[in-house]
């Protein structure tokens, strides 16, 4: 109980207050300076970029100093032997004191040590780029969600007075279709449907307040505001009105998505640390050699140099080292080999997502236009109805019925245009774009509510920075299997040496691919 107590605590501390209705940009600011996971997220990134410096010291040589004192009783007594007369000494002798006192500062380098040290420091380094790429799509997935709970809430939000105005008139109305029918001043079939019809209108429109307060409770959520705070949205400039044109050849859009997914950046990453963890296990195989000088003292009174310095080198093989290096070159050659064939899996299913997002964009374009379509006509259907109910030629459920037909309209319109906008940021998202921009005036909220609100306008508009990319978006090559013969090289250039030439093992992967049949 103590620790939820502490816990609570701390879910909204150190947070900026909202002062008033929240942007688009704010809501994004907000959700990736506070937003929970986001932070973990950024922990995660530091911890291995601490860790990065804890490998980089395994480097380092080892350097020990100790120093003790040494006590014996009884006294370390000896006898000799001379051994030219063989002639053994009759009475004992002692070279050594009862009491000592020892020190010494040695210092050991193993030169495979530092080389696997060496490896390994570059492999985490390696894994701090996938925190960072790891991060990179968990801010896009949260900015993600904010976009479209925004859209839904502002949508519902900008309506909620009229619906208001309107639960209250249905009510007041189905109060007095009930006291009609309990009067029995009409027939009771045609009081039971009429009640009927009010309280179907009377639901939709609850239906429509809970939606908003789900919208706005996952919009506070995200933005980590303590649930159950009133806040109120800014309406977008260009609400329902502009539509988000896309015109950028959808190969140009499959090479972005492939260069900047945080997936593919990730997997790049990867091979970087198996391909070291090749290197790694031919290393294993040589013998290490290691230097070992040390300063040493002695505080034994018959010695006649009481410090001294000493050094040595030995060379060490493991033996069966050389039995099992080639299995473990081969297995980590198989993990490369895989993680090219993950990567390339990976490729499609990003260039499937970018074309499933252009068709979602397609198909809220034309949800949209049909949403306007069908609001231009509710509302002069509700507008013929009202001046018939204001010369008594339509009932008052009639009245309301068509009132609540045109802002369902409005509704649906809404809903359309939100999901338009989420289907562009969709689109964004398969394509690795970040929202967060490089540089921002300050880590404030203001800061970073400036720094985002040109990339909302911007996402808003479906204008897609192709700065990056070449001028026409390279041709892919002929597909072929991995095969015998050249050398492979390492992407990561590290400055290491290369996997040496030769012919290279044929996983079994390969071999069933090689295998197979083709299409035919």
């Amino acid at each position: 109980m103590a620790q939820v107590t502490q816990d609570r605590s701390r879910l909204f501390v150190d947070q900026e207050p909202v002062t008033g209705p929240i942007t688009m940009a704010e809501a994004m600011a907000r959700a990736i300076k506070y937003n929970l996971d986001s932070r973990q997220a950024l922990m995660e990134e530091m911890l291995q970029s601490r860790q990065l410096d804890v490998t980089t010291y395994d480097m380092l040589p080892r350097m020990a100093a100790s120093a003790g004192f040494i006590t014996r009783s009884p006294a370390n007594e000896t006898y000799s032997r001379n051994t030219i007369t063989d002639f053994r000494s009759i009475d004992p002798a002692i070279s050594q004191d009862k009491n000592r006192f020892v020190a010494d500062l040695g210092l050991t380098w193993n030169i495979l040590d530092f080389g696997v040290s060496y490896y390994q420091a570059h492999q985490q380094a390696n894994r701090v780029l996938i925190a960072h790429e790891r991060r990179r799509r968990l801010v896009n997935s949260i900015i993600q969600q904010v976009r479209g709970a925004f859209w839904l809430a502002v949508g519902s939000e900008r309506m909620l007075g009229e619906i208001d105005a309107l639960l209250v008139e249905a009510r007041q109305a189905l109060q007095d279709a009930a006291s009609v029918e309990q009067q029995r001043l009409r027939p009771p079939l045609e009081a039971l449907r009429y009640q009927k019809g009010l309280i179907e209108i009377i639901r939709q429109l609850e239906t429509v307040q809970q939606d908003l307060a789900i919208s706005k409770a996952q919009l506070a959520a995200l933005m980590n505001v303590p649930l159950g705070q009133p806040f109120t949205l800014a309406l977008p400039e260009g609400f329902k009105q502009d539509i988000p044109q896309i015109t950028v050849p959808v190969d140009r859009l499959e090479t972005m998505a492939l260069l900047n997914r945080p997936e593919m950046r990730e997997e790049q990453y990867q091979r970087r640390i198996n391909s070291v963890e090749v290197r790694k296990a031919m290393l294993r195989m040589l013998p290490g050699i290691s230097f070992n000088p040390s300063l040493n003292y002695d505080s034994n009174s018959y010695l006649i140099n009481n410090a001294w310095a000493e050094a040595g080198a030995r060379v060490t093989l493991n033996l069966f080292s050389i039995i099992s290096g080639p299995a473990n070159i081969r297995a980590a050659e198989a993990q490369v080999e895989a993680g090219d064939f993950r990567r390339l899996a990976l490729s499609m299913a990003t260039v499937t997502q970018v074309h499933v997002a252009m068709q979602q964009y397609q198909r809220g374009r034309t949800t949209f236009e049909r949403a306007v379509q069908l609001e231009s006509i509710e509302k002069r259907i509700n507008e013929n109805v009202q001046k018939a109910a204001a010369s008594d030629a339509e009932s008052p459920l009639e009245r309301i019925r068509a009132k609540a037909a045109a802002l369902g309209s409005q509704l649906a319109r809404d809903r359309a245009y939100a999901e338009l906008q989420n289907a562009v940021s969709s689109l964004y998202v398969s394509l690795g774009l970040d929202p967060v921009p490089e540089t921002v005036q300050s880590q404030d909220i203001r800061g970073l509510t400036a720094g985002l609100t040109p990339v909302v306008a911007n996402w808003t508009a479906g204008r897609i920075p192709l700065d990056s990319l070449p001028a026409e978006a390279p041709q892919p090559p002929a597909a072929e299997l991995p095969a015998e013969g050249p050398a492979k090289e390492d992407p990561a250039k590290d400055g290491g040496t290369p996997v040496a030439a030769g012919p290279a093992p044929t996983s079994a992967v390969t071999k069933v691919l090689a295998s197979a049949e083709p299409l035919s």
